[in-house]
């Protein structure tokens, strides 16, 4: 029997791409509930049984978008300088904000409350990113530059939650030293 070869990439990622990518599109011009799938089909060029086949709902399609953008324009990287990895991380999670398509994601899961699945998504979220965050925390902490009494994921969420309110709330600019400020703040 021949052995079958994957295609690395190939249709199946370009798929997911077109239609992650649409996702984002669709929200940022029409707002969360512009984002049907209807929309993402004409969108992403990709026939609606594809979109219906691979997720369950809607909401998993945003959510593996916004879990995939994260990962990509969040990075969660090591240097030997710890507190430089926290800071860099609340620049990203800064400089994600200011785009418009991660901006009316973010409003879109903070205007629909009542949406079950929205919060579930928007839960389910944060505690995967603040996981992945908390380890540089415990790498600070262990460094000895944070206090190894406080709980990372803690640490994370001051860090973090002072950059969406500014960048999402007050619609004001996040730049490194107010980053730098909460940073420090929390060793």
């Amino acid at each position: 029997m021949p052995k079958q070869m994957q295609r690395p990439g190939g249709r199946t990622n370009r798929t997911r791409e077109a239609i992650v990518a649409a996702a984002f599109d669709v929200v940022a011009e029409h707002g969360y509930d512009g984002l049907t799938v209807d929309a993402l089909a004409e969108r992403s060029g990709v026939h609606k049984t594809t979109i219906y086949r691979r997720w369950e709902s809607i909401d998993d399609v945003l959510f593996d978008a916004v879990i995939a953008r994260s990962e990509r324009e969040i990075p969660l990287d090591q240097s030997d300088d710890p507190m430089a990895d926290l800071v860099a991380m609340g620049v990203s999670v800064a400089s994600n904000l200011a785009d418009p398509i991660a901006s009316a994601v973010a409003a879109a899961t903070l205007s629909n409350p009542k949406n079950r699945r929205l919060v579930e998504f928007s839960s389910r979220f944060w505690e995967i990113r603040i996981e992945a965050a908390s380890r540089l925390v415990v790498r600070a902490q262990h460094e000895g530059v944070v206090d190894p009494d406080l709980d990372p994921a803690t640490v994370v969420e001051r860090i973090v939650g002072p950059i969406w309110f500014r960048a999402i709330v007050l619609r004001k600019p996040v730049e490194q030293p107010f980053v730098e400020l909460l940073v420090y703040s929390v060793a």
